[in-house]
Order: C-alpha cells, then structure tokens, then sequence
C-alpha cells in the first residue's frame, strides 16, 4: 500500500517520505478500512516537529482521523459490512501507524458509519476537532435553553462547538479577532458575535445577556482568557478548555469573583472514556444526518504531496482543516 511516514522529528519537508509498505490486516475484533481522506490536526504537525521529544516508535504514519470504506473484518466484529462507507478517530494514538495510508486496521470501536450526507473529506474532520468541540459543549449535560460562549470561534474545534451548542438548543456567542472571521461564524449559526480586538470584550458579553452572563464556556486559551471568563460567567456555570496555549499556566481568582461555583474542566480527546467518545461518535452522526454540521475545507493534498498538506496545516489558522486525499 501507499502511506506516509517520518523516521524522525523535524520540519515537514526533512522528515516525511512516501512510499510503499505492506498493508495490515485486520486482528480479532479489528477492521480494515481502505481510506480515502485523511484530516491533518495540530497535535500531528507538532509531534512531527518536536524534535526535543523522543520518536515514539521507529517510524510513525501521522493523522489519528480519517474516513474511507470497510475492506475486511476480523473476527468477532459485528454491525459494519465489506464496502460501507465509514470514518474513524484515535487512529494514531499510541499506535505507530494512522491514517496517511491507503488502508489501515483499527478495532470497531473506532470505526462509525459515514452518514450518505458526508463526503470523505467531511469524514476526515468528524474525529479530533468535532469530537472535541462536542465534549466541550455537553461534558456537563444538555444545553437546551442555555447561553455558551466560544471565545475562539473561527477555530477548528470552536467552530464545531458552535454548530453543537446551536444543535443542543443553546443561544451562542461568539467571538473572534477580524471582519472575515465573524462572518465565517456567523454562517455557522452563531447568534451574537463580537470581534475580541474591539473594546470591552466582557462589557459586550454581559450587555447580550441582558447582565445575566453565560452557563458554559468552550474555551481555547484558558489562561489568557480567564479575567473574562470569570466576569461573565454566571454562578454554577462551566467552563470546557481544549487548549491553553499563550497563557499555559491558569489563575483563578478565588474571592472576591463574580462567578461561584463554577466548574472548570480540561478537555482532552485522546484521553476522554470510551462512554464519552461514544456520545460524540453518536452525536457527531446525529447532527450530520440532520444537516447540522459544516465543515470547513482550507486545503486538499494528494498523498504523494504529504509534506506540503503538514506545511499549509501549520501556516493557516482559522481558516478550515487540510485533508489529505488518496484516491
């Protein structure tokens, strides 16, 4: 089979090669799925590119997401079938090979049918950034009727969590950091949103909430966002973080604060508990079949061209996700 790999960290272009390798077959309880559309996330370039860390396993194909049809089935698995269209997550964690290959074997766990509605490329998306942008929404339970703020809106994840609020029967407010960026997600259903460049971004958010403030928060930088957070969120409320990236380290204001029993919760996918990535495999279905999602292509690149899909998923931002495409 084609595939990608690196043998070493570094920049895209030193490191990655194409080739041919043997092609897996499907172990007790596995399937085989040959892919056709593999979704480049941040954590794939960035363990590519640290070269202080140690190589995890001698060679690595990247991407944990993906999406292509069942091409055999191990014993044991029931409910998929030869042929069907389906997409998987996780497909690289603690595992050496992921999705940059023609096929891959994967336990059924991992394995979900591709809704008819979706493309492969669509597919490619459903794992890390929906999954995440759906347990930073509901983790603390339903949000019908509820007020959740997504700071970083026009983000991978935040951009799911907005469409996932909008879909739980939640009243959304965005907020993002230029002109293009609100309309981007003002197209993804969001009822309020507020650029975070212009004026007092806390102000604004209590002003749309009649002073009452938000129930949850889906957060991308925690701790450089916590002073805000803090004024708006109301008493009982939540807070989902899935990054914390300028400000890693968090300081929360114990007394005097505005918001009281609050709840701050780190969201991180690869960890979440099988019940978990099964509410968001299932959920993340749902809300596709009801026309519910959109995903945000920025870029498709052919296997052969692995490198450059690493090199414009580093370059861009906010923008969409960088598929690679194996026909």
């Amino acid at each position: 089979m084609r595939a990608g790999w690196y043998e070493r960290t570094g920049p895209a272009r030193d490191v990655i090669e194409t080739g041919d390798m043997p092609r897996p077959e499907p172990g007790p309880g596995e399937v085989l799925v040959r892919l056709h559309a593999s979704g480049i996330n941040p954590s794939d370039y960035k363990r590519r590119a640290n070269t202080k860390a140690k190589m995890e396993f001698p060679r690595i194909i990247p991407h944990s997401d993906g999406a292509g049809v069942v091409a055999g089935l191990g014993a044991g698995v029931k409910g998929l079938n030869e042929g069907q269209r389906v997409w998987v997550f996780n497909a690289q964690d603690r595992r050496p090979f992921g999705t940059a290959a023609e096929y891959i074997a994967l336990p059924a766990f991992q394995v979900r049918a591709l809704p008819d509605n979706a493309s492969f490329e669509d597919g490619a998306c459903f794992g890390i950034p929906a999954m995440t942008g759906h347990r930073a929404v509901f983790s603390q339970g339903p949000v019908t009727g509820k007020t959740v703020y997504v700071p970083g809106a026009a983000s991978r994840v935040g951009a799911y969590a907005v469409q996932f609020a909008k879909w739980g029967g939640a009243r959304v407010i965005a907020a993002v950091s230029s002109a293009e960026k609100a309309d981007a997600v003002a197209r993804l259903g969001a009822d309020v949103v507020l650029r975070r460049d212009q004026g007092d971004l806390a102000a604004a958010i209590l002003a749309a909430t009649g002073g009452r403030g938000v129930d949850r928060i889906c957060e991308i930088d925690l701790g450089a966002n916590i002073k805000v957070s803090e004024k708006v969120l109301v008493d009982g409320g939540s807070i989902a973080s899935y990054a914390s990236a300028a400000e890693p380290t968090v300081t929360l204001t114990v007394s005097p604060r505005r918001a009281r029993n609050m709840v701050v919760e780190l969201v991180f996918v690869y960890t979440m508990n099988d019940e978990a990535k099964d509410a968001a495999a299932r959920d993340t279905i749902a809300a596709q079949e009801a026309g519910a999602l959109i995903h945000r292509l920025a870029g498709t690149f052919p296997l052969d061209r692995l490198a450059d899909a690493h090199e414009a998923a580093e370059s861009q931002a906010g923008t969409g996700h960088v598929v690679v495409s194996i026909p």
